[in-house]
């Protein structure tokens, strides 16, 4: 039976997205940038998130000269993405014994669902806030639905898995998005969950320095013990949580490293793409987890 969990408040109240305890502290994440804490669970969060989320995820979203911010090239990487999702739609897959109907929320430009089509998923759907992201999945013939996962309305008890990857750190509500995806799952089916780990080693080494602290793009920061908590109040069993791993280029690396020096990175990505390095790939624990629970 799901468990019951009290809606969260506003968050400008400061009061805990995750279990609504008024027991919260301040803290300043990196200059000019300040979150809270849960003394409670120890969820952190931006408390006072852009009014306007969409407007974020727009063309310039996906091809920007911001190192910290959305992708350098999304469209050149895409090779290397496509490695990525190919490696965790694997692991799905033996979870997961009927490959019907998987729905990749946040979506992006649809190549986790192209992956999964190579591997034998059936009907595939794609649910993503960015009207141009949408727009381009669609031209290459997938089931998209531009907006949001609750105005798309998807029946209950429909999926075999959602995804979720890179996407519950930009929401303002997660345990209303991980109700719904409990809602939309079969009975056995499986949620999978990807998201920065705010108490993995890199942030704890990088302190104000970590790359995941994004004002105005990041507003939810879980850890292990986070993550699951909310897979389990949200009515989950059979949850794991762990470090995960992406499989990124020379190219892709040198380009976020600019955040911390763009002189030095810049010459190195310069130097790698005259020696056609640039294009080398390979798995990289850049301080993210995943996490999986069964309805």
């Amino acid at each position: 039976m799901q468990k019951e969990v009290s809606k969260p408040l506003s968050l400008n109240k400061l009061v805990c997205p995750l279990c609504s305890s008024k027991n919260v502290k301040k803290f300043w994440a990196m200059q000019g940038y300040k979150l809270c804490r849960c003394l409670s669970c120890d969820m952190v969060w931006d408390p006072f998130p852009p009014g306007n989320l969409e407007s974020v995820y727009e063309e310039s979203y996906f091809i920007n000269d911001n190192p910290k911010g959305g992708y350098a090239n999304y469209f050149e990487g895409m090779d290397i993405n496509r490695k990525t999702f190919f490696e965790r739609v694997k692991r799905i897959n033996k979870k997961v014994a009927n490959k019907n109907r998987m729905l990749d929320v946040g979506s992006a430009l649809g190549d986790s669902l192209i992956e999964a089509r190579k591997l034998g998923w059936k009907e595939l759907y794609g649910n993503e806030l960015s009207k141009y992201a949408a727009g381009k999945s669609k031209k290459r013939n997938l089931k998209i639905t531009t907006g949001t996962l609750h105005s798309a309305r998807y029946p209950s008890d429909y999926f075999d898995a959602v995804t979720f990857q890179d996407v519950i750190e930009h929401v303002k509500d997660p345990v209303g998005e991980i109700r719904e995806i409990y809602r939309i799952l079969k009975p056995g089916g499986f949620v999978f969950i990807v998201t920065p780990d705010v108490e993995g080693i890199w942030a704890k080494l990088l302190g104000q320095l970590w790359y995941h602290y994004k004002p105005g793009e990041h507003i939810m920061y879980f850890s292990q013990k986070t993550l699951g908590k909310i897979l389990k109040d949200c009515g989950f069993k059979n949850i794991e949580t762990r470090k995960t791993y992406h499989i990124m280029s020379v190219e892709y690396i040198l380009n976020r490293l600019k955040y911390y020096s763009p002189f030095i990175f810049d010459t190195a990505l310069k130097i790698a793409g005259s020696m056609k390095l640039n294009k080398i790939s390979f798995k990289v624990y850049s301080g993210e987890i995943e996490g999986w629970g069964q309805k």
